[in-house]
């Protein structure tokens, strides 16, 4: 029997985000990391994140909330007691108490590989195997020209063999001359994605997705607001670039639904926004369902373990949200990377960072 989890704890970090990943006006991220002790002394971290504000209110959920209802208790119960808190805070709303739920169910699953000294890939059921990763945030919309070029370069050098490219903050014409210099320096062969986090209107959207075909794009990613699924029905059915969305969707109804009233074929959740490693794996089965691919969202030293229990998990995403809080990051090896043989999720923290960068609450 799993030790009794004896301590829940909570931190907010405020960290500045590298100049080069920043876009649509954020500059820095907030981190809420949520740290779990059980009777045997182990301790496991989770976290959520949030280019917004707010995250302070997610420290008191936890801290009033979630940590008083699961201390004493073991990980095992943690199916009951995630069921009851979802439905007792139901009004409150997904929005609000989905990220304090997500940093706790992480960090319950990292408790779980920790205690039974296995890598969380294993307490899932996964076993390893390599899975492409593309480069992600580099190539954002506050770059000039010739940098953007060079970023999305510099990725390829770095041995990232996909790229993904930020739209949405420039008028559609100007988006179509950046992604066009981009494909022109890269070639043809390399795999190319464009993000426009919900930036787009509907008509914006499919002027410039038609033209996307042309040159190769793999996919264009929340062109519309998340919640706006007939939009998002509309471009799928026009567009021959595939569509992707999931990032701000929240749990796995909302998930159904577009799979249900979309013709969508890639889906992008967030362990660290939709619910935890419990909600993103129901997630990636939805999809393994309805023959729809899963490329998770950011965080690849998490995601990973999730990605290759996943067969229909194509990509992990590079993202270096967590980097500034990082000792190690998820490195490509011939275009791929493996999930770390430590026990839980293997993060690891640089412990000097994170006290320069959390906050008094």
């Amino acid at each position: 029997m799993p030790a009794a989890i004896t301590d829940v704890a909570t931190e907010l970090l405020l960290v500045p985000l590298e100049p080069r990943l920043r876009a649509y006006g954020s500059d820095v991220v907030s981190i809420v990391r949520v740290l779990l002790r059980d009777s045997d002394g182990a301790t496991a971290t989770g976290f959520t994140y949030t280019l917004g504000a707010g995250a302070g209110i997610v420290c008191r959920m936890v801290d009033e909330l979630i940590g008083p209802a699961i201390v004493g208790s073991r990980t095992d119960d943690w199916g009951e007691h995630r069921r009851r808190l979802a439905a007792d805070t139901r009004r409150l709303g997904r929005s609000m108490f989905a990220p304090a739920l997500s940093a706790v169910d992480i960090a319950v699953w990292d408790l779980r590989g920790i205690q039974s000294s296995r890598p969380l890939y294993a307490v899932l059921g996964g076993k390893p195997r390599a899975v492409p990763i593309y480069g992600s945030g580099r190539g954002s919309n506050s770059l000039g020209l010739d940098e953007l070029v060079e970023q999305s370069l510099g990725y390829l050098r770095d041995g990232y063999p996909a790229v993904k490219i930020r739209a949405g903050a420039r008028s559609p014409s100007e988006d179509l001359e950046r992604l066009r210099a981009v494909r022109d320096a890269v070639g043809d062969a390399v795999p190319l994605m464009v993000d426009c986090n919900e930036q787009l209107t509907l008509a914006d959207a499919l002027w410039l997705g038609r033209r996307l075909s042309d040159l190769g794009y793999r996919w264009i990613e929340e062109p519309l607001i998340a919640e706006d699924v007939e939009g998002h029905a509309v471009l799928a059915a026009q567009l021959d670039v595939p569509v992707a969305v999931g990032e701000h969707l929240v749990g796995r109804y909302e998930f159904a639904h577009h799979l249900r009233t979309t013709p969508i074929g890639i889906y992008q959740p967030d362990a660290a926004l939709t619910g935890g490693v419990t909600e993103a794996v129901r997630i990636a089965d939805l999809a393994e369902a309805g023959n729809r691919s899963v490329n998770f969202h950011s965080l690849p030293e998490l995601h990973i373990h999730l990605a290759v229990r996943s067969p229909n998990a194509c990509y992990v995403e590079d993202f270096g949200i967590l980097n500034g809080v990082l000792a190690e990051v998820l490195a490509p090896q011939d275009g791929v990377v493996v999930p770390p043989d430590r026990s839980g999720h293997g993060i690891v923290w640089d412990s000097g960072a994170v006290a320069r960068f959390r906050q008094s609450l």
